[in-house]
């Protein structure tokens, strides 16, 4: 008897491909100029304030990460001091000394590889998504309007990178979400509708078109405004921290 190919495993459809399907929607009522304020409403324990009809879309878990080094490559060991006469003393002082030479080396590579700059998750909570901006809540709120972000890019699915102008002077992160997608076409077709990215659909994850088309979950090019997907609070996902 012939072997039997082994059947291929289409993987679910997930509350992340949810998140997925309603910001394909909200990109199309976006490119399209349509009327938003019929799109569902979510609400914070926290005022939005980048303008005043301003609404939040969406909410979920996030993680933050800055591209920073966790020391300055200094070290210091302390080792302490053995003294001794005869055989077993200076057995002691050798080893004594073996012992701080390994610890003064551990150190120094410990330093070393400390000052290397990469990316360090500097804050999780909870992410709000607007026309007009995003919030981190944390809980103490970040507030970001698109005005304040200069650039952004899609580096992996459900990751973006940010740079902008912060009270505090200039950032780069990166914005670890099911909705991170979400805050690049929103920003995108607000402030820079020729970005490659919006450009040529590359925002999205590869492949992911193909496996909403399998479940029969394709989003429509320009969805009507009614009936909508549901708007989706929260997505559950475990977030993991960028590589460093």
């Amino acid at each position: 008897m012939g072997r039997k190919e082994p059947q291929s495993v289409v993987p679910p459809w997930t509350p992340r491909d949810e998140a997925l399907r309603y910001t394909c929607y909200l990109a199309a009522l976006l490119a399209g100029g349509h009327d938003l304020s019929q799109v569902a409403e979510v609400f914070a324990p926290f005022p939005a304030t980048n303008t005043e009809d301003e609404r939040l879309w969406v909410m979920g878990p996030f993680l933050l990460s800055d591209f920073r080094s966790l020391g300055d490559g200094s070290w210091q060991v302390t080792t302490p001091m053995v003294f001794g006469t005869g055989a077993l003393g200076v057995g002691l002082v050798a080893g004594s000394l073996i012992g701080g030479s390994i610890a003064k080396s551990r150190a120094r590579r410990a330093a070393q590889m400390a000052a290397i700059p990469r990316w360090v998750p500097i804050e999780q909570g909870t992410l709000y998504v607007s026309q007009r901006g995003f919030y981190l809540h944390t809980p103490r709120v970040m507030r970001w309007h698109w005005e304040a972000v200069t650039s952004a890019a899609m580096v992996a699915p459900a990751t973006v990178h940010l740079a902008g102008n912060s009270d505090n002077g200039p950032i780069s992160w990166i914005l670890q979400s099911d909705w991170a997608e979400l805050v690049f076409v929103s920003w995108a077709y607000t402030m820079h509708p020729r970005h490659p990215q919006l450009i040529t659909g590359e925002w999205l994850p590869p492949g992911w078109m193909e496996h909403a088309h399998y479940h029969q979950r394709a989003p429509e090019p320009v969805p009507a405004i009614s009936p909508a997907p549901p708007a989706h609070n929260e997505v559950a996902s475990e977030i993991e921290a960028p590589p460093s």
